[in-house]
């Protein structure tokens, strides 16, 4: 893949949506592009004429002359508003969507009926990382169950949230509960993302995810998903890390040597470095 190259393709954003009367919804983007062309060129001419001349059928067209547009359509424009259809490997934007991304993998989730995503604030509390992610992909944020001590609390997008969540879903972030889906696989872009992308995805996991022992220098992911998984993401953080990383029963152990070259610090000695996104 060019890491100048635009990441997410708004065909791929159209075929999150129902098309309705069509059955891939990135055709009914085209016909309202268009419609709205024809429309654009040819003033003095209405639905009828519109409809006639392209083949389709009038009452679909006078919707959209009217000031319809098909959800597929819209949520494009949305989208290319926020610029994260412009987005490259080395954007800002990128990062904060990869950072996203790995946060729905690691500690938030993708509602299947609306796409809203949702993110559990880490240990950080308030201070958690997904916020400035929230932050970098341009879009405010509330925050749920604050007050309830039985229940994380949750960052939730105010804005454009069905959109977000529908971009983070063609990036390969999971939709519903992560529980019952099958083929589970980390992002397909990470295979030829470069360096800086990769690693970011892996702290981001590791913030939310990363277990630490009193007596141990080597750390932990609980991860009872299917060994398959296990392996690939213990050979992300291993190529990452440059140093061995080890998948086994519901268990990836980063080793400690692994765990220095990614800064990880430890949660019961003061902390000797830094490292970004910091847990």
């Amino acid at each position: 893949m060019d890491w100048d190259t635009p990441v997410v393709d708004e065909r791929d954003l159209a075929r999150t949506y129902d098309g309705g009367a069509y059955s891939d919804p990135w055709a009914a983007v085209l016909d309202y592009q268009a419609v709205m062309q024809y429309a654009s060129q040819h003033p003095d001419k209405g639905s009828y004429a519109i409809s006639n001349a392209l083949e389709l059928p009038r009452g679909r067209v006078r919707g959209w002359t009217d000031g319809g547009k098909p959800d597929a359509a819209r949520g494009i424009e949305v989208a290319r508003d926020y610029g994260w259809l412009d987005a490259t490997m080395q954007d800002g934007t990128f990062l904060a969507l990869n950072t996203l991304v790995a946060n729905v993998f690691s500690g938030g989730s993708i509602a299947t009926e609306t796409f809203t995503p949702s993110f559990a604030l880490n240990h950080r509390d308030h201070r958690s990382h997904v916020i400035d992610a929230l932050d970098g992909v341009g879009v405010e944020h509330e925050f749920y169950h604050e007050d309830d001590d039985s229940r994380a609390t949750e960052v939730r997008p105010t804005a454009a949230g069905s959109v977000l969540g529908r971009t983070l879903a063609v990036l390969g972030a999971p939709v519903g509960p992560k529980a019952r889906l099958e083929d589970f696989t980390l992002p397909w872009y990470l295979d030829e993302a470069p360096f800086e992308v990769r690693e970011l995805f892996v702290l981001a996991y590791l913030a939310n995810r990363a277990i630490h022992q009193r007596t141990k220098e080597t750390v932990q992911i609980q991860e009872e998903r299917d060994k398959s998984y296990r392996d690939e993401l213990a050979a992300l953080i291993e190529d990452v890390a440059k140093e061995p990383v080890t998948s086994g029963e519901r268990m990836v152990t980063i080793s400690a040597d692994a765990a220095r070259s990614l800064g990880l610090q430890p949660r019961y000695r003061t902390p000797t470095g830094t490292t970004e996104p910091s847990e």
